[in-house]
């Protein structure tokens, strides 16, 4: 079975695609990662654009440029995109996707005979017709599903977890639903959730959630490649809440609580730690770099040394 995973470029999603796909290949399908990117918004507050450097760009603009400048990939480590097509060549298919919903990338999929697709923090809006591939026959319901980072229906939107510690929730966690032509509104297939931890960022909670996160995908790919369909209830649109942007209010309530959207430290570990081997002289350098890169930038500590 041919399974396509449509990733963000953010460190939650790199760690679970790559914590995910050799199960899969395991299993004996093939795993098609489609990774597109989510541009930062110029207008965002300071908190949320401080955020994206620590997410996404420190990935994109100095994790994965050192990796692919390394002779081979580090093997029993998480690996870039390039890394992955040099270690897995002819077992995974990797692709950078610049529009998911164009009419050429949809008939490659339907010529390659991709059937299953999940989006694991994609931030593009899926089109009936990308949705209408993945339907395995006319009129049945697509096996097409997006990992939501949020409990459903009640936290939809994007940084829901930041949401649920502002309302002082208990547990947070992931939501494995049916993608439809709505933000986060089509039928729940599964959902897993973990008590929230107050001593730790928002992305730390998140990350705490990543094994659970990998196990909803897995057991959908295996229900899809043994039944070839899904069983999911619908939402209860009573109990739904959308969340947008946090804005300037949002950030104030969330420092006067002590709630910190993420820690720069913590960031820096998680990329050396996942993509190095421990105590290795590629995670060292990787550290030191990480490490002069975020003490240059205006207002910031170093935050590894």
């Amino acid at each position: 079975m041919r399974v396509a995973f449509f990733v963000g470029n953010d460190v939650t999603s790199h760690l679970i695609v790559n914590q995910a796909f050799p199960r899969i290949l395991e299993a004996g399908h093939t795993p098609y990662l489609c990774y597109t990117r989510q541009r930062p918004a110029p207008r965002a507050e300071p908190e949320l654009r401080e955020l994206f450097h620590y997410e996404r760009g420190l990935l994109d603009g100095c994790v994965y440029p050192y990796l692919d400048s390394l002779p081979a990939p580090l093997h029993g480590t998480f690996l870039s995109p390039a890394g992955i097509a040099r270690l897995h060549r002819g077992a995974v298919v990797v692709r950078s996707v610049e529009d998911v919903n164009s009419p050429e990338f949809v008939a490659s999929l339907a010529a390659d005979g991709v059937g299953v697709g999940f989006s694991v923090r994609c931030y593009q809006k899926f089109r009936l017709p990308l949705i209408a591939h993945f339907s395995p026959e006319a009129g049945a319901e697509p096996l097409f599903a997006n990992l939501h980072p949020g409990i459903l229906p009640q936290y939809r939107g994007v940084l829901t977890f930041a949401r649920s510690m502002l309302h002082g929730e208990a547990e947070a966690g992931f939501t494995l639903h049916r993608v439809d032509e709505d933000w986060d509104a089509g039928e729940i297939l599964a959902t897993c959730t973990r008590p929230l931890d107050y001593g730790l960022s928002v992305l730390e909670n998140m990350w705490a959630q990543v094994d659970p996160a990998v196990d909803l995908l897995l057991a959908a790919v295996d229900e899809a490649a043994a039944l070839g369909r899904w069983t999911g209830r619908p939402q209860q649109a009573e109990l739904a809440g959308y969340y947008s942007h946090l804005d300037r209010s949002d950030l104030e309530r969330m420092s006067r609580a002590g709630i910190d959207l993420m820690r720069p430290q913590s960031v820096l570990a998680k990329l050396v730690d996942s993509f190095t081997p421990p105590d290795s002289p590629e995670g060292l350098r990787l550290g030191g770099i990480l490490t002069g890169l975020t003490s240059r930038r205006p207002g910031m500590a170093p935050a590894l040394g």
